[in-house]
């Protein structure tokens, strides 16, 4: 009995990631107590909802086994294009965003034919996708600039009480995925294909084509990223989405993804995105040097998937 409790607490709290955030939760909340307070609340979760959507794109592609190093620079491409073009058409904001949405869609569509049907890595897939798309982006715009139309801007100042009007929408559509994931054959065809390929593929389930749908998920949850930071800054930056690739791999493993595959928890992720938004607070609150924040999450990323790994081995 004593063994197997023990046990129960080295695979389940111990090795599991989901206890590294509650440490890093609280070791945020003992340093900069003003961080409960609801304006860095709302500022927090502002800081996370463009996270999430990264995080759940990358959780997704990581689930049949696969990784997007790309998300960083769609969302740096499709936040300059959008300011871009809402400087010059300022009253075409709708068909822009359509648009934009689907050129994110349409370079997942890339990614996922190349990772389905090419045999290639889809980290070096999504790596030269990556450095391809931040050449674009610095193509279209070189420094931060251009304005987007005023109405957009709205889009991520809407507060409902503490809570951004747009993180509590995304917030609720990461729960319908959640759902979808454990209770369709959708979300069970996913689990399966990161759990065993070949066994998925004698099922008579699409490996390729759900390899395909996932990418084109990822790319379009990406857009919306950088949609809703254009909307945020106001304007243009094509260097925005350069720090989101290594946090959204971050947040997909702390949310309890694991680079095995066949492991996701869309709700971890979530929780996982905020957490790390707060820390990101945090450390610009304390004037921390950005140098040091990278730093300190590679070495977060580090430990959660020495505990991940440690959580698998023990099981």
């Amino acid at each position: 009995m004593t063994a197997a409790l023990r046990n129960i607490r080295l695979r389940d709290v111990v090795g599991a990631p989901l206890f590294l955030l509650v440490v890093l939760l609280l070791i945020g909340v003992a340093i900069e107590p003003a961080i409960t307070g609801e304006r860095a609340i709302r500022n927090i979760l502002t800081t996370a909802t463009p996270l999430i959507l990264a995080g759940i794109a990358q959780s997704l592609v990581i689930l049949v086994g696969g990784i997007d190093l790309s998300i960083g620079a769609i969302i740096s491409v499709a936040n300059v294009v959008a300011a871009a073009l809402m400087t010059a058409y300022p009253d075409m904001t709708v068909a822009i965003v359509f648009g934009v949405l689907a050129l994110g869609a349409g370079i997942g569509l890339v990614n996922g034919v190349l990772c389905a049907f090419s045999g290639a890595s889809p980290f070096i897939i999504t790596l030269a996708m990556g450095i391809a798309l931040q050449g674009v982006a610095l193509q279209i715009m070189y420094q931060p600039g251009g304005t987007v139309a005023s109405g957009f801007r709205q889009i991520a100042r809407a507060n409902w009480g503490a809570l951004p009007v747009t993180t509590v929408i995304v917030v609720a559509l990461a729960l319908l995925l959640a759902v979808a994931i454990r209770r369709t054959s959708w979300g069970v065809s996913l689990i399966a294909i990161g759990g065993n390929e070949a066994s998925a593929r004698l099922s008579g389930i699409s490996v390729k084509r759900q390899t395909v749908l996932l990418y084109v998920i990822s790319g379009f949850l990406a857009a919306c990223a950088g949609l809703f930071l254009a909307s945020r800054i106001s304007s243009g930056d094509p260097l925005v989405g350069e720090p989101v690739t290594l946090d959204s791999i971050t947040v997909a493993v702390l949310g309890g993804s694991s680079f095995l595959g066949g492991s996701i928890s869309v709700v971890g992720t979530t929780v996982a995105a905020i957490v790390l938004a707060m820390i990101n607070t945090v450390l610009n609150l304390k004037d921390v040097s950005p140098f040091y924040q990278w730093m300190l999450k590679g070495a977060i990323l580090i430990l959660a998937l020495s505990l991940d790994l440690l959580r698998r081995r023990k099981g």
